[in-house]
């Protein structure tokens, strides 16, 4: 009898480990030798790929690269002694790193076609780390706005930083239960993401997940929690809303089936994306997949529908009272309060635009971070130094080069000509703050922002 080794490192019989792929896999059938290629990249961690912001051209980047055929700003990079995130192109954001297969859900939601999100109203339901959320307001550029729900208070961190990067101020961070988020916004978005909570078999060749992922006790409880989250969901919308759906797992029972559900009990129809017709699943139509043993990628899975005529209400809220702010901005930036919306608290200062949605600051909890006190004193954020064509302008400004740049991100000081806050910049893309003072800028880059090796230019 032979003894398989599990992609987490667990002993189990082969034939049974075969059985137990197979039945977690459900209605999806695969070929015995198929399935064996299957089983086998569940071992093989797959490089991860860069998604590139619009206006970066590929041939900038300091590492050749291939494209991703299912979304067109994503790029893999051909370079084996190169890493994409120890780049300076990296730190000064010109492209966030990610798994190849979370860019179906992207390619679902068609967020690589120019004015696909213009002017819509985003909510990203479960948006931790903030892959899919970033790619989004990157795609809103000048327009819409994105609520992005995190119910995980311990995952928010990170995706504020990722969302601060991405230099944009059309966002707030909620943090309510889907449920709670859809009685308070019945109707509100023209999008909703829900990238669900599942079983993470995709995670296997990471080694984040373990083989109870594939059993059929941890498929059913996620399917169970899937569904509340689509209920939820399906009620944010607003008709003729889009609603785009994604795992990172492979059991049907997470994902053809629950848009069968939905389809069946709601007037929702599939969308058909022409890019993605050689990814289609065999079973549901509007559903995509993508799987280790084929495309490179830790596999994912994605759907898109249109939402018809809906049985509730939009809406409607009354305009906000104003947020009184005593911190003096224009110490730090020109013509700051012409034009957005405040709120905050006694510790943090949240600036968003003025044509946001008039209900942001009944469920946000935190934003587009302008200023943060600490102890007695303001100090300008982090997150306004990054921001980019934005109305939110830093009175001082200074470009580096390389080495510079790279001395700042690791977080010393740095030579400054300039007396008082300034942003550092790097070939026109800002990188954070510093306070000159006798030809020497203090460096108040935050920790999480820190670089401690960067390659050398190329």
């Amino acid at each position: 009898m032979s003894v398989t080794s599990t992609p987490h490192g667990e002993s189990l019989d082969g034939d049974s480990f075969h059985d137990l792929v197979r039945d977690a896999l459900g209605k999806i059938s695969l070929s015995p030798d198929e399935l064996d290629a299957f089983i086998a990249s569940l071992s093989s961690r797959h490089r991860n790929v860069v998604r590139l912001r619009r206006e970066v051209a590929p041939k900038s980047l300091p590492f050749p690269t291939t494209p991703v055929p299912w979304y067109a700003l994503g790029y893999r990079s051909e370079s084996t002694e190169s890493r994409p995130s120890k780049e300076l192109a990296y730190a000064a954001g010109d492209y966030y790193v990610q798994d190849a297969g979370s860019l179906l859900a992207l390619a679902a939601l068609q967020a690589d076609h120019a004015d696909a999100l213009r002017n819509q109203t985003v909510c990203d339901l479960c948006a931790a780390p903030g892959g899919k959320a970033t790619a989004i307001l990157e795609s809103l550029e000048s327009s819409g706005f994105l609520l992005a729900n995190e119910p995980i208070r311990s995952r928010v961190p990170a995706l504020l930083h990722n969302l601060s990067r991405t230099g944009s101020n059309r966002f707030a961070i909620s943090q309510l239960d889907p449920e709670d988020l859809a009685k308070q916004l019945t109707g509100c978005f023209d999008i909703v993401v829900v990238d669900a909570p599942c079983s993470g078999q995709a995670l296997l060749s990471r080694k984040r997940q373990s083989i109870s992922a594939l059993s059929g006790h941890q498929i059913e409880h996620s399917a169970s929690r899937q569904q509340r989250i689509l209920s939820a969901a399906t009620r944010l919308l607003c008709p003729g809303g889009k609603l785009v759906y994604s795992t990172c797992t492979f059991a049907a029972a997470e994902n053809e089936a629950q848009i069968d559900g939905l389809l069946g009990s709601h007037d929702f129809t599939a969308e058909s994306i022409p890019s993605l017709q050689q990814y289609a699943s065999p079973i549901t139509p509007g559903c995509y997949r993508l799987w280790p043993h084929q495309h490179d990628c830790a596999g994912s899975f994605a759907a898109s529908l249109i939402q018809g005529d809906a049985s509730w209400s939009t809406k409607t809220f009354r305009n906000n009272k104003p947020f009184k702010t005593t911190v003096e901005l224009d110490q730090w930036f020109t013509d700051s309060g012409q034009v957005h919306r405040y709120f905050g608290s006694d510790s943090s200062l949240y600036a968003i635009p003025k044509d946001a949605p008039e209900w942001v600051e009944r469920v946000a909890k935190l934003g587009p971070e302008i200023s943060h006190r600490t102890g007695k004193v303001w100090k300008p954020a982090h997150a306004a130094a990054l921001q980019r064509g934005t109305s939110l302008r830093p009175r001082q400004t200074m470009d580096v080069d390389h080495e510079t740049a790279a001395q700042y991100l690791s977080g010393s000081p740095i030579p400054c000509r300039s007396r008082g806050w300034t942003v550092v910049q790097y070939h026109g893309r800002p990188l954070g703050w510093v306070k000159g003072d006798r030809g020497l800028g203090k460096n108040h880059l935050p920790t999480a922002s820190r670089f401690t090796q960067m390659s050398p230019p190329r």
